[in-house]
């Protein structure tokens, strides 16, 4: 019996066709997974339907209070006011300052006014006006300062005193209507007059200009 190629490959047909119903169908002849079908429920567990306990944390009462008392978030909360310094003791307590005050300079200048004074071994700056330990500038005019108590009213003045000017030590010095005119002091301490010491000046050089032209030549 002779088999034709073309029998067999319509053989081949066939069953592809066969197998692709039997993927696609269903054994009604319906095509399969078309339509949804919803899955069956899932019981839940007996476990898993208790609910877990929540103690509720012991508060302090002191601090329930504090709160209710100020609340965190009003606008008219602030923090207790801070104790107050303690006071000064009479070794604390501020120095009298007239005790060594000495005026070091004035202004004059209206409401501009103002003195420098040394008390206390400091310097400082006062404006009108300004405290000065327990007193306060009053005024300036002329050559005094005014100081005045706010507590008391009492008034004080400072008068400026200029220090007492030394006696130069110059080095020039004058001669009496019969000496030989001014006199200087030289660098070892000797006085002599001016013309000594120009002529020692002039040899000092000279022997120092010989000196360099004796150095010979390297």
């Amino acid at each position: 019996m002779r088999i034709r190629l073309w029998q067999v490959l319509i053989m081949l047909d066939l069953a592809l066709a066969g197998g692709l119903a039997a993927l696609w169908l269903d054994e009604d002849f319906d095509p399969k997974h078309v339509t949804w079908h919803a899955p069956a429920p899932i019981v839940p567990a007996a476990d898993s339907l208790e609910l877990a306990r929540i103690e509720a944390p012991m508060n302090d009462l002191a601090r329930l209070n504090a709160t209710s008392e100020r609340p965190l978030f009003w606008v008219t909360r602030r923090p207790p006011p801070p104790p107050p310094p303690p006071e000064k003791t009479a070794e604390q307590q501020e120095p009298d300052p007239f005790a060594d005050i000495r005026i070091v300079g004035l202004v004059d200048a209206g409401e501009g006014s103002g003195a420098m004074v040394l008390t206390g071994g400091k310097f400082r700056r006062v404006q009108l006006g300004e405290p000065l330990g327990a007193w306060i500038l009053d005024g300036v005019e002329g050559m005094t300062a005014r100081f005045k108590s706010p507590s008391s009213g009492e008034l004080r003045t400072v008068d400026l005193k200029h220090a007492v000017q030394g006696a130069a030590s110059g080095v020039v010095q004058t001669g009496g209507f019969g000496g030989d005119g001014p006199k200087v002091t030289g660098a070892d301490g000797r006085v002599m007059s001016v013309a000594e010491a120009v002529a020692e000046r002039r040899a000092r050089k000279a022997a120092l200009l010989a000196r360099g032209r004796a150095v010979p030549a390297k």
